[in-house]
């Protein structure tokens, strides 16, 4: 999801305006057998990682010719396309939460279109549809050379994946969601039912007490007509990012996004678009392939992808491990319990299962 704050219309406006040990909740899978924690973050950090991601950049025209797509890669391993949040924002916040992995998998990530990478002329943004951005990714699928894919969504990604699924169920292989929106309207019930409930648990985390003292320890929360530039700027990441998308809103500083990085004109145009219903799980019965859900406690989407772990006794395929202590963005609430899960999630998605990284430290 994106830092932006909008009406109840759009998927990112409902979601996520403001801008993701492993836990086995009543109807939740039990875990399928330990499994190590991924090699500390900071064996991938520093200068490498950024340069890759630019000497590595190439560009995609889009079948309607209408933008080309900024995509670039990193790490190697059997291919997994990324898929970020927002509509409308980059990928830039996800490349943290895939440092563990780039010696054990290739990961293709790119902005979508109207994104800050992959912009499209100013009369094409209301053109923007969930449609053409699957018609992207079948596009980017073919580019690569895969004839079936893995999948890696956050947030608005994890809408954009099933969207693509159900659209072209025999060139996806696996599927990896974090922060994920519900596999299927409820019955009864539309698409602006979910942003509505959605609305309602973002209004309750705002309302923490946690959230006012991390405002008064940052010095920003007094008047906003005094503060400076910077503060405003400090003040809008804690009220409006990290108390939504923070268990521990004392980690505000580690949230990336927003701002220019963001572009509300285009989630405008994708969220017109969205079904009001939709049904993930027929595609999946008819052609199952592993799909593994990683979802925070608190996560005000799906708080433990309750949705998904229903139906769980129905498709087999479905794995869901919910992140405890966490909310939207769990490498960050909890990353120990995040990075157990997603290698066990990559790796059913990939096949690639193999000798379990080494523990690292707290």
């Amino acid at each position: 999801m994106t830092p932006h704050v909008g009406s109840t219309t759009s998927w990112m406006r409902a979601a996520a305006i403001s801008v993701l040990a492993i836990s086995t909740l009543a109807g939740c899978p039990a875990p399928r057998g330990p499994v190590a924690a991924p090699p500390s973050p900071s064996s991938h950090s520093g200068p490498d990682v950024f340069d890759a991601l630019q000497s590595n950049v190439w560009y995609l025209p889009t079948a309607d010719g209408k933008a080309e797509l900024y995509v670039t890669e990193l790490g190697r391993g059997p291919t997994v396309i990324v898929l970020h949040g927002g509509p409308g924002n980059d990928f830039n916040y996800l490349v943290d939460a895939l440092r563990p992995y780039l010696n054990r998998y290739h990961f293709v990530l790119f902005d979508q279109r109207g994104s800050l990478l992959s912009p499209v002329a100013p009369d094409q943004v209301a053109t923007i549809t969930v449609a053409k951005l699957v018609d992207d990714l079948e596009s980017l699928r073919e580019a690569l050379g895969e004839p079936r894919v893995v999948l890696f969504g956050h947030s608005w990604g994890t809408f954009l994946a099933t969207a693509y699924y159900r659209a072209h169920p025999e060139r996806v292989a696996g599927i990896v969601l974090a922060a994920s929106a519900p596999p299927q309207s409820r019955e009864g019930a539309s698409f602006l039912d979910e942003i509505k409930a959605a609305h309602a648990r973002m209004a309750e985390l705002r309302q923490r007490s946690e959230v006012t003292a991390v405002l008064e320890a940052a010095g920003v929360a007094g008047d906003a007509a005094t503060r400076s530039p910077k503060a405003r700027r400090t003040a809008i990441r804690i009220r409006e990012m990290a108390s939504t998308n923070l268990w521990h809103v004392e980690r505000w500083r580690e949230l990336q996004g927003g701002g220019v990085y963001f572009n509300p004109a285009v989630e405008d145009a994708i969220g017109d678009s969205i079904p009001m219903t939709y049904d993930t799980l027929e595609v999946l019965l008819a052609h199952p392939v592993p799909i593994t859900v990683l979802a925070g406690d608190h996560d005000y989407l799906d708080p433990g992808a309750t949705t998904w772990r229903a139906l769980v006794p129905r498709a087999p395929a479905i794995e869901v491990d919910v992140i405890p202590g966490a909310g939207h963005y769990s490498w960050i609430d909890n990353p120990d319990a995040f990075h157990h899960a997603l290698e066990r999630g990559l790796a059913r998605a990939t096949g690639a299962a193999g000798p379990a990284p080494p523990t690292r430290s707290p």
